[in-house]
Order: C-alpha cells, then sequence, then structure tokens
C-alpha cells in the first residue's frame, strides 16, 4: 500500500473504491465489479419472489420484467468492463440460474 502527502496530511491508497455504483481498482476492477453487480441483481431478484411465483402473470410479462429489473441492475456500466470468456460465462449462469 502506497502513502501520499497531501500538505501536512498522509493519504493512503487503498485497493479498490466504488465510482459512480461502479468497483475501480488498480487492477481495472473488472472482475469486483462484475461480482458486484451479480450480489446486487440478485438482491433485486430475491425482492421480486412475488412476481414468480405468482401464476396470474404470464411467462412473458415474468420474462419483461426480469429484462427490465434484473438485468439493467446487472448489466449498469458494462460498457466499460474489459470482457473475457470467464466473465460472459459468470454473467450467463447469472442469469440462467435466474430463469430457471
Amino acid at each position: 500500500m502506497q502513502k501520499f502527502r497531501l500538505e501536512e496530511t498522509e493519504i493512503e491508497e487503498d485497493g479498490s473504491f466504488l465510482y459512480l455504483a461502479s468497483v475501480v481498482s488498480g487492477s481495472g476492477g473488472t472482475e469486483e465489479d462484475i461480482a458486484s453487480r451479480i450480489k446486487k441483481a440478485n438482491g433485486v431478484f430475491v425482492q421480486l419472489y412475488p412476481v414468480w411465483r405468482n401464476l396470474n402473470i404470464s411467462k412473458e410479462v415474468r420474462i419483461r420484467i426480469f429484462n427490465t429489473n434484473v438485468k439493467s441492475v446487472l448489466l449498469y456500466a458494462c460498457e466499460t468492463w474489459k470482457t473475457t470468456n470467464q466473465l460472459k460465462r459468470r454473467l450467463q449462469i447469472f442469469v440462467n440460474k435466474c430463469l430457471r
């Protein structure tokens, strides 16, 4: 951990931080950001359990709700991610698990 000095104050370099709800780190933060996004999207998915269990709501409407609520949280700021096949696979596994 590197320390900086600003006037009389010592400032320590942090390994990672949140900026506009995205994780930023020295290594780029893509893996950490995706893990954070999966946790947040899972939270939204859990909140919508009554919708998933309601048999009066059609499958098409439930998929639209999933795409607009869960996927939007999952893929927020994804255009800044350095994508690899492994990271794409992690995202697809989460989506498949939710849609099962």
